[in-house]
């Protein structure tokens, strides 16, 4: 298997340890080898560029420099961090009077990046690099009648000039089946969770896409959500609770990599899947028979 730098992105290491937890499972079932950075910093999220777009590639160029002289690739399973990454290397390739201003900056720290890395997301090394079989091999508590929706997220689209923009969506659709589960569709999967828009319109954000996007799943009558995206599965849960005074919708909202750890057999107790989330989880292990 490759190895690479492990960047697991702010929001998991410091709000969503259960999914860090279910994560590194997966990673150590499938002897993925990673190693971690002390000094990398926040990615930091692509909105920045609004306000300040030197500062934001500046930093994170920084992170991929870091990388890059570890010889390694970056994986994250963080959509945002991903696209930050991606976006970043993609700008300083392209965009020669930027890249000589970053440059420069990097050289007074002592980084120098040429491009030789690329980020990718966890989606992609288990697709690729572990492969479905491999892990329909491994899979100990197939969950067969559970039904599920998803939700990627914006960024997961984020794809090389030319490339299929559904390319990861379509591996995280097979990742959600092969764990035996039933994948159902509403059409709006593509949809903003809202997580971003709050920055500058909560309020709009929350009924224009978080409630639009929960009521459609509702309708559904699915068991779950599931998201490879930890911004949108953070937004969907407490989108939940602050709109419960008009609705009450208690869909249990998990990240891609629970679903697969309950598959592979993790113990639930073991990362928290009850305790950590402000959805109904518990709903889920009833269903597969382990609640």
């Amino acid at each position: 298997m490759p190895k690479y730098i492990f960047y697991p992105g702010c929001y998991i290491s410091t709000m969503l340890p259960h999914v860090e937890v279910a994560i590194r499972f997966i990673l150590k079932k499938f002897n993925i080898e990673t190693i971690e950075l002390e000094d990398l910093s926040c990615c930091p999220p692509k909105i920045n560029s609004i306000a300040d777009e030197l500062f934001w590639l500046t930093l994170a160029v920084r992170n991929l420099a870091i990388a890059e002289s570890k010889g390694l690739d970056i994986l994250t399973p963080c959509n945002g961090c991903f696209e930050s990454f991606f976006e970043a290397k993609m700008m300083y390739t392209e965009r020669k009077d930027l890249r000589e201003k970053v440059s420069n900056i990097l050289s007074k720290l002592g980084y120098k990046f040429e491009g030789k890395i690329k980020p990718k997301h966890l989606v992609e090394v288990l697709y690729e690099d572990v492969g479905l079989e491999k892990i329909k091999e491994n899979i100990i508590k197939p969950l067969s009648g559970l039904r599920v929706a998803v939700h990627y997220g914006c960024h997961l689209f984020v794809v090389e000039h030319g490339e299929d923009v559904w390319k990861k969506p379509r591996m995280t659709d097979e990742l959600i089946r092969v764990t035996g589960a039933e994948l159902v569709r509403d059409g709006l999967e593509r949809l903003c969770c809202g997580f971003v828009p709050s920055t500058v319109d909560d309020a709009f954000s929350l009924t224009y896409r978080t409630e639009i996007r929960l009521k459609s799943v509702k309708e559904l009558g699915v068991d779950a959500l599931v998201t490879p995206c930890p911004q949108c599965l953070m937004r969907l849960e407490f989108g939940q609770v602050r709109l419960r005074a008009k609705a009450r919708y208690d869909i249990p909202v998990i990240h891609l990599a629970e679903l697969l750890a309950l598959a592979l057999g993790l113990d639930p107790k073991k990362f928290g899947f009850t305790i950590y989330h402000k959805s109904p989880t518990k709903l889920i292990l009833q269903k597969i028979g382990l609640g």
